[in-house]
């Protein structure tokens, strides 16, 4: 693809790479799956820690009562997995009404493994879906275990101390240390949702909340008594402190209009590192279910993974009653999309047939191995912070690779797994 030079204008990160990044699968397959153990896994999120791989797990849900984290580990690549264990036991009270879920995050510049997620005793129940969804107060869940350690030091952030709902995710650890998590709900019972950042700067011990996404009006509302706003992001971080923001924008905020039962994404940039954000305005991009953090390219494109939309026309489908996977790239700061892949079927070549069959994931680098000693930073070609706080060298790494793990989420089969896509990086 050709970038006009008009577009490379507003694209300062490009100045380092020259040429364009090609994005190939390289594998897909099942990363972890446990159900013959009794463990669903159709919601997880996966760090590298201690020299393996630490993939924590639940059931999808939008936090039904009773669910809580489990764990495993693999000391080679996720090929052999432990049992699986509750993850952070302690923290369940046994209350029925209670949804639980936790996160790692990490490390971080300083080593430590972070966990973030949430507890609310308003979850949602079977059967009443529309009377719980509407305001769900709870904690914010962030603990902290330093390099060498065995235990997180957990802090409980009550409701209200940023919002009233809410509903926290790992993000992105910036190249300079700072650590960006993401948030989002109703800041008060009543107000429809916000979409905002976590900022740390002394590595997890203390954080201030930042408004990507600000609350709309209720006239957007298709219910006048169901909140609608923004909810989840997919950050990305730029160079010279710049950051991306893609957010999902939900019911008349972000409907497509041929296909009403689709929202397009919305994008908001910072220029100070996620301080402040740009007024949130539509792309070209519909879906759901991305990850909270997407991919800087070594050529300065945004790479970011969502559901097939809804809608049969807005994609190239080669199977009418396809669902599933959508990796879509940006070369102009998340303004414009171009599909780079789409997976209508899992690694067992069954069809992707409903919506929900893939569910949010995240990127995961893949250790690379170098070629010749490191080099001095300033020789090194550029870096990048990915999701998880991975840092990149591009000029020293032959081949970068990727993991793009997802839940596959099939509830007429009662098929809830880990799938992960294997993505190759090289110049055209």
């Amino acid at each position: 693809m050709r970038i006009p030079t008009a577009a490379l204008s507003l694209l300062p990160v490009i100045a380092y790479a020259a040429d364009i990044e090609s994005v190939r699968i390289a594998s897909f397959d099942v990363f972890f799956d446990a159900q013959a153990q009794g463990f669903a896994s159709s919601s997880g999120t996966t760090a590298r820690w201690n020299g393996k791989l630490l993939h924590v797990f639940q059931k999808a849900s939008d936090a039904a009562a009773g669910l809580r984290p489990s764990f495993a580990e693999s000391s080679d690549e996720g090929r052999q997995w432990s049992e699986p264990r509750p993850w952070m036991p302690e923290l369940f009270t046994g209350d029925p009404r209670e949804f639980l879920a936790l996160s790692p995050f990490g490390p971080t510049r300083k080593g430590t493994l972070l966990a973030v997620g949430f507890r609310t005793r308003r979850a949602i129940r079977e059967g009443s879906y529309k009377q719980d969804v509407r305001w769900r107060p709870g904690e914010v869940l962030i603990g902290r275990m330093p390099k060498g350690g065995s235990k997180f030091a957990l802090k409980a952030h009550e409701t209200g101390t940023f919002l009233g709902e809410q509903f926290p995710a790992p993000g992105l650890i910036l190249a300079d240390g700072r650590i960006v998590a993401t948030l989002w709900g109703a800041a008060r019972q009543g107000e429809n949702w916000q979409a905002g950042v976590l900022l740390s700067d002394d590595d997890g011990e203390t954080w201030r909340y930042r408004v990507v996404g600000p609350p709309v009006e209720n006239s957007f509302r298709d219910d006048p008594e169901m909140p609608v706003g923004f909810n989840e992001q997919t950050l990305f971080e730029l160079s010279g402190g710049r950051m991306v923001s893609l957010l999902r924008a939900r019911a008349k905020l972000g409907r497509l209009t041929d296909s009403p039962r689709d929202t397009w994404y919305f994008r908001s940039e910072s220029a100070d590192r996620g301080e402040t954000w740009s007024k949130p305005e539509p792309t070209d991009l519909a879906g759901t279910g991305a990850p909270s953090a997407g991919i800087t390219l070594p050529d300065g494109s945004l790479l970011t993974a969502s559901r097939i939309p809804y809608s049969r026309s807005l994609y190239k489908l080669s199977d009418p009653n396809a669902f599933g996977l959508h990796l879509a790239r940006s070369f102009d700061r998340g303004k414009t999309w171009r599909t780079e892949h789409i997976l209508e079927k899992g690694p067992d070549g069954k069809l992707f047939d409903n919506h929900y069959n893939a569910m949010n994931g995240q990127f995961l680098r893949v250790p690379a191995k170098r070629k010749g000693p490191r080099e001095p930073r300033a020789n090194s070609g550029g870096t990048h912070s990915g999701p998880g706080g991975d840092r990149l060298r591009f000029a020293r790494v032959p081949r970068q690779e990727w993991l793009y793990v997802f839940g596959e989420f099939r509830h007429k089969e009662n098929v809830h797994r880990t799938l992960t896509v294997r993505l190759a990086f090289g110049k055209r």
